[in-house]
């Protein structure tokens, strides 16, 4: 089911829809519903959209996507479902107001979001909705006597000046097949799981980054992280959700940084935890960084560096080597994972005790990712 018209106005919330034709950004234009904000900042606005039934089938999963953009990060944009039996009645008890998404925080660019519901069977110890605000995961599993659902969303609890502006565009679900599943586990298993962490998205980080606009970076335009020179020091250090890893195997960590001011020291580092999921700081891995060293250039240059299995001799590593290696990809054997290791971070900024002091330089980073791989050295 792809919603292009079959929007009508949610029963709760208003009685009709205000629909805008919009540039995509190949310049083409389609038609999205328009939220706009209202001057009470605690209540809902009159924009909010309800889906048609859309028959499913509990025993399958489902992936559930859209786009949204907005002009103010304040407005709240919800995105969610109701579930409904094959007499046509909505489904309570834990599914009686469910969202994948119910946060602000919307840049003013296109962004999809996407989530999933599991099927009935699937063993989440009774726990049908994991609390996430956002999505990208396994959010939901559906009630053993679902047949329908309809997908909703709309705005809710501005900063109440009543100026801005929300666009929600190509809402869909769709079913996930068992081949697209045998694929994935196929790609997973041979080649690698790539961990990506979205600049712009709150969710994804323990420590935000602070979004400085949008920039062509690796042949796509995505949002990147702001780090201020300031006195002697530099701030805005991002650090992202813990991750879990499995410290047999080896992984890559990597992102690209631009600078305007080469005396600024720019790293890329990571932190990580125990099973529960407490910082391990014993050793050289308290501070642990892939690279901290100035000379940056106002050209966008990835960067990366390598932790090798528990089970690596540590008479191959060079604890070291990373801070001040002379070159633009830190290739090699970085650092390899404690023998507790089961949860991990990667983090990026400016050094704090560096820089010339002048308050004008600036860093950028974008495209944060970690990459595990079945592959040895």
């Amino acid at each position: 089911w792809r919603g292009a018209r079959s929007w009508k106005a949610h029963s709760h919330r208003s009685s009709e829809l205000e629909a805008e034709i919009v540039p995509w950004t190949d310049g083409r234009p389609v038609r999205a519903l328009k939220c706009v904000e209202q001057n009470d900042n605690t209540e809902c606005y009159s924009c909010w959209a309800i889906s048609d039934l859309i028959k499913i089938n509990p025993s399958l999963e489902y992936e559930f996507s859209i786009y949204i953009k907005s002009t103010n990060q304040d407005v709240q944009n919800f995105w969610g479902f109701f579930a409904y039996d094959q007499n046509h009645t909505r489904i309570s008890d834990k599914w009686d107001n469910p969202y994948f998404k119910t946060f602000g925080k919307d840049q003013f660019y296109w962004r999809r979001w996407n989530a999933y519901i599991l099927p009935s069977y699937t063993d989440n110890n009774g726990i049908a909705d994991k609390q996430s605000n956002g999505s990208n995961g396994i959010d939901w599993i559906w009630p053993p006597k679902a047949r329908y659902v309809r997908v909703r969303f709309g705005s809710c609890y501005g900063n109440g000046v009543g100026q801005d502006r929300t666009w929600f565009v190509f809402p869909s679900v769709t079913e996930v097949t068992p081949q697209m599943n045998m694929i994935e586990e196929q790609w997973n298993h041979l080649s690698s799981a790539i961990t990506t962490f979205d600049i712009s998205n709150p969710e994804d980080w323990n420590e935000e980054p602070v979004v400085g606009g949008m920039a062509f970076v690796n042949g796509q335009y995505t949002p990147i992280h702001r780090s201020v020179e300031s006195g002697k020091g530099c701030y805005n250090e991002a650090v992202s959700r813990n991750f879990r890893i499995d410290n047999t195997k080896q992984y890559e960590f990597s992102a690209w940084i631009l600078s305007k001011g080469r005396d600024i020291d720019n790293y890329l580092g990571f932190y990580v935890y125990n099973r529960y999921e407490r910082q391990i700081i014993t050793g050289s891995i308290a501070n642990p960084r892939f690279k901290s060293r100035k000379d940056d250039t106002a050209e966008w240059v990835r960067w990366n560096g390598f932790i090798l299995p528990s089970n690596v001799p540590s008479s191959t590593l060079d604890y070291n080597k990373p801070r001040g290696i002379p070159s633009h990809f830190s290739t090699g054997v970085d650092w390899k994972w404690p023998s507790n290791a089961l949860y991990a971070a990667i983090r990026f900024g400016c050094n704090g005790t560096y820089g010339d002091g002048n308050n004008q330089g600036v860093s950028y980073f974008a495209l944060p990712q970690v990459l595990q791989s079945d592959l040895q050295l």
